[in-house]
């Protein structure tokens, strides 16, 4: 069978062609044929890589959903970073206008926090012993003055039981022996009573035979002083006898003998804040040994080197103002208290101490504290927001505003700390616009543009 396009050389009669036993084409196509078909192959091969690359196309290069922003180039040598408006928006920037003011010269220290004199108070008993009690009050628990800390239970030795035996063996026998003599006591008032009463009825019987001339003056006088004599026995008798009755001094000491074990209260001299336990329930207490520490932080010092040469500036009402790593945020007012009269060889300052109340106990012992005084010197310094610093290969560097995008890195010395603001030594100039908030976004900008500033909108 044949295709259409192929003559079929039998039925013309034509005798089919052998070359040989070793011819494979038996029947041999044109040589247009041949032509045409690598034509059709050529064609073929460039619509598939055609088809490819629209498949390719469509496929991979497509238009994304998003649209990337890219980052702005990195800063040039000069610290110039490109910033774009987005960006700003995104972060929130803001800007401070640098400014030139006349402020008081600081004095800046730091110190530590101290107590007042009289506001602490080390408890240890004057009695040994073993401590008793339900409990010790613990660290930081407020105690008033006179509260009871601990009781000290007192275990006597067998010398100093056999002491008390024998001083009770003795307060026996002079109970004993004041108690024969209130009886004898006793007798001699009932006798001089009786002597007071005959001598009484004497002296009106003489009286009567008297007035009768029966009895002579001297007879009347006679039982007159009988009479007296009477009275003042009687009298003596009786005073002898209360002395012997009341005796408070030896009672006394027989109640106060009664065992050698005995108890000591251990009270709180002054109202403040435990801010130190020493011993346990249970724990042997020396004489003198401590067992708590109490603090009243109502008011306390805190004690900071001042440098000799600002020592002269701090007479008079200067104000003083102090922060804590605590409570950086937090300002706490104080005045000079006391200015120390010996100046440190090494350092060549003085120890100066402040007093300032603290009824909120924000401050606590051993609390580092930023002291900052005005030194009453007037000065001129431009100042800006602490926020604008940050720290770049150990400078401190601002951004300062040099169009709506652009920014530089600025160089700057700082001088002393005003609250919230800063002075600039050097580095800026008046009027000039620095960055506040997003200072640490620009600094990430210019070290790593990539991702600092990079962002993508939705389409």
């Amino acid at each position: 069978m044949s295709t259409p396009h192929e003559p079929n050389e039998e039925r013309a009669g034509k005798p089919k062609q052998v070359r040989g036993s070793d011819e494979h084409t038996l029947n041999p196509e044109p040589k247009g044929a041949a032509s045409r078909r690598t034509v059709v192959v050529i064609v073929a091969a460039v619509a598939i890589f055609a088809i490819v690359l629209i498949l390719f196309a469509f496929f991979w290069l497509r238009p994304t959903r998003q649209r990337t922003i890219e980052a702005p180039s990195a800063a040039t040598n000069t610290g110039t970073v490109r910033f774009l408006m987005e960006q700003q928006w995104l972060i929130r920037m803001k800007l401070a206008l640098v400014e030139e003011q006349t402020v008081a010269r600081q004095i800046t220290a730091t110190g530590r926090v101290i107590p007042s004199a009289n506001s602490q108070a080390v408890v240890a008993p004057p009695v040994g012993g073993i401590l008793s009690g339900r409990n010790l009050p613990r660290v930081g628990q407020q105690v008033a003055q006179g509260q009871t800390i601990a009781v000290i239970q007192q275990t006597a030795t067998s010398a100093e039981q056999a002491q008390v035996r024998a001083a009770a063996a003795s307060l026996n026998l002079e109970n004993a022996r004041l108690e024969a003599d209130r009886r004898t006591a006793s007798g001699e008032v009932e006798a001089a009573r009786v002597r007071l009463d005959l001598a009484t009825k004497e002296a009106a019987r003489a009286q009567r035979l008297y007035e009768r001339k029966a009895f002579s003056e001297r007879q009347l006088q006679a039982a007159e002083a009988d009479l007296k004599a009477a009275k003042a026995g009687y009298d003596a008798a009786v005073k002898r006898l209360e002395a012997l009755t009341s005796s408070p001094a030896v009672a006394d000491a027989r109640r106060g003998v009664g065992s050698a074990n005995a108890s000591y209260t251990v009270r709180a001299p002054l109202s403040g804040y435990v801010t130190k336990v020493n011993k346990s329930i249970g724990e042997q207490v020396q004489p003198g040994e401590a067992i708590v520490e109490i603090s009243n932080l109502n008011t306390v010092w805190v004690e900071a080197p001042i440098f000799e040469r600002d020592l002269n500036r701090l007479g008079g009402s200067v104000s003083a103002t102090f922060t804590t790593p605590a409570y950086p945020d937090q300002e706490f007012k104080g005045v000079v208290l006391d200015i120390g009269a010996v100046i440190d060889e090494q350092t060549r300052a003085s120890k100066v101490i402040f007093q300032l109340p603290n009824a909120g106990r924000a401050l606590r012992l051993g609390m580092q504290a930023n002291v900052r005084l005005d030194a009453g010197e007037q000065v001129t310094a431009i100042l800006i927001p602490k926020e604008a610093v940050l720290e770049h290969e150990g400078k401190k560097i601002v951004y300062v505003l040099l169009s709506g995008e652009e920014f530089e890195r600025r160089e700057v010395i700082i001088g002393d700390e005003m609250g919230a603001n800063v002075a600039v030594l050097s580095g800026l100039n008046k009027g000039e616009r620095v960055v506040t908030q997003g200072a640490y976004q620009l600094k990430l900008q210019e070290l790593k543009p990539a991702e600092a500033g990079a962002h993508t909108h939705e389409t």
